[in-house]
């Protein structure tokens, strides 16, 4: 079995996870790990006609919120081993 090609994927994921009544709706675009934090812009169905919002974060931990939201049976875009592959460099 062979693993997802990243290389063609270029520098950066798009992860769209799907919200619930009480959670927005997120759209991620995550950059490739680099000194051990992942850098993320991600707009939400609140802040979509805006720029978004850029920020710095440990794989795991984003590995995690995405885990939680499949769980909590909301839609992820990617599949598990996509994430986790691209999130591990």
């Amino acid at each position: 079995m062979t693993g997802p090609d990243l290389a063609g994927l270029g520098e950066f994921l798009t992860i769209r996870v799907g919200g619930s009544a009480t959670v927005p709706e997120r759209l991620l675009l995550v950059g490739r790990p680099h000194d051990g934090v992942v850098r993320v812009h991600e707009w939400t169905t609140t802040t979509m006609n805006s720029v978004g919002e850029d920020y710095e974060i440990a794989p795991n931990e984003l590995l995690i919120q995405i885990e939680e939201a499949l769980a909590a049976q909301r839609r992820v875009s990617e599949e598990m081993y996509k994430v986790q592959m691209w999130l591990r460099g």
